[in-house]
């Protein structure tokens, strides 16, 4: 018998849609549940890299394009929803975006700019003008002096090459006043105080260029510190087109009929398993509490945009349907659970990157209004009983020098961060967590650990629940 993958998933999420989890005195997925959340994740990881930003040319997808296996993933879990119970339509917010189909190089560990410039096949080639180090401000945003663009030639075929912090900590583009028509032919940039293997194929930042993408058409690779050149060709064959995206919104109305609801949030994209599995966690979750109504309304949101290199308003659902804001009683923001620690290690004075035997943390950033700590406390409980594998930190951003500091996560989970919403995002951050591994990082998820995690969130939303019948919350 022949039949999709999206066929599979679907057909297996209308059979979760009945009560087939198991009743306890803690809220928890059953056998079944389990087997299907392992499943999807499977499935998902098959089809490939899901984002709008690029088109990927590496296993294990190389004929589907990266928006549309994003589309499908979230085509799937609207549908998976909405057979559970949920209300998701009319809720789908289309969006609309470059993608490009980007082109690997030759080079070790040579990855490309998000939203860079098409060099077409034949590339541009020139002499490379060091512009030395690219440097952060401690509040890690990016120095726009840091770069030495003097001397560069005007009118010539020039490529730049410049030093980049490590993948694993840089989350900001380089600024430059850079004259027209000094503009190079194309950029080459080295990862830094990192092993080959732990920058191959990483693509942070993935800041777009300014505008519409298109105003500096230079065509920029990422390589590994073992490189260097005097010389460059650099090649991204990256012809653009147009992609939709969709924010799906599913919501689960509670026993009680009011309008409260407790807000859990995730994003859709993403290069990896790791990176993008939130919609696959909160379609496990959703189904849990269709199957076990509770009192309160849970809205799930799952946005795009999140890779787009700021050309998509990734919060844009917050001005479209602000009831959802104004509604919310919590918020919970939960991505890249199971992740496997990997890190480089630096005891023989050369990088090695190497798996760590331990799981990736689960970073939680916390907002200190006094509202918020009825949920701390909540979320703190829910980790009883949990193995001592499992890493938990609390983080609660504070103003520094009169600078609000950086809310990871989710670009939504900034905002509700500094609103007076109590909002827990939990965000386990890998090296990798931004790479185009080769078997889509598979190999670095632990499922039964994200069941774990996920069972962490069933037994917060439920103590909410609680204290929402008894009129704490």
């Amino acid at each position: 018998m022949q039949f999709s993958l999206r066929a599979a998933f679907v057909a297996a999420s209308l059979a979760a849609a009945g009560n087939v989890f198991a009743l306890s005195s803690s809220p928890a997925l059953d056998q079944h549940a389990e087997q299907l959340l392992h499943d999807r994740l499977f499935q998902t990881n098959l089809r490939g890299p899901r984002w709008i930003d690029q088109t990927w040319s590496l296993p294990p997808s190389p004929t589907y394009a990266s928006f549309e296996n994003q589309n499908t993933l979230t085509s799937v879990v609207a549908s998976s929803m909405e057979i559970a119970g949920l209300n998701v339509g009319p809720t789908l917010v289309v969006f609309e975006s470059k993608a490009q189909n980007g082109t690997t190089m030759g080079l070790p560990t040579t990855g490309y700019w998000p939203y860079s410039g098409d060099s077409g096949l034949r590339g541009v080639t020139g002499a490379v003008h060091d512009a030395g180090s690219f440097a952060l401000f401690p509040d890690q945003t990016a120095n726009a002096d840091s770069l030495d663009w003097t001397g560069l030639p005007s009118g010539g075929n020039n490529i730049v090459f410049f030093d980049n912090p490590s993948p694993t900590r840089n989350y900001s583009e380089p600024g430059s006043s850079v004259a027209a028509s000094a503009i190079p032919e194309g950029v080459v940039t080295s990862w830094v105080h990192t092993s080959d293997e732990n920058g191959a194929l990483q693509f942070l930042p993935s800041y777009g260029a300014p505008g519409n993408g298109s105003l500096f058409d230079v065509p920029a690779l990422f390589v590994g510190n073992s490189t260097e050149v005097e010389s460059a060709t650099v090649v991204l064959d990256a012809p653009s087109s147009w992609a939709t995206s969709s924010t799906v919104i599913g919501h689960l109305a509670g026993k009680k009929g009011s309008s409260e609801s407790i807000l859990v949030y995730t994003h859709t994209d993403g290069p990896s398993i790791i990176e993008e599995n939130g919609p696959i966690l909160l379609l496990a979750m959703a189904e849990y509490f269709a199957a076990h109504p509770i009192n309160i309304n849970i809205d799930f949101v799952l946005t795009t945009g999140h890779m787009s290199g700021q050309h998509l308003n990734e919060s844009r659902w917050m001005d479209e349907r602000p009831a959802l804001m104004q509604n919310a009683k919590a918020a919970i923001v939960c991505e890249h659970f199971g992740a496997m620690e990997w890190k480089d290690n630096f005891s023989t004075g050369k990088p090695v990157y190497e798996a760590t035997g331990k799981h990736e943390p689960m970073w939680t950033m916390v907002n200190s209004s006094s509202a918020s700590n009825e949920l701390h406390q909540l979320y703190l409980e829910a980790f009883e009983g949990t193995p001592d594998t499992l890493r938990m930190a609390m983080v609660s951003p504070q103003v520094v020098n009169g600078a609000q500091s950086n809310w990871y996560g989710a670009g939504g989970s900034r905002t509700l961060g500094y609103s007076n919403i109590p909002t827990i995002g939990i965000i386990p951050q890998p090296d990798y967590l931004w790479a185009a591994m080769p078997d889509g990082g598979w190999s670095k998820l632990d499922v039964q650990m994200a069941i774990t995690q996920i069972n962490v969130i069933l037994k917060v939303i439920d103590s909410l629940d609680q204290k929402f019948v008894a009129g704490s919350l």
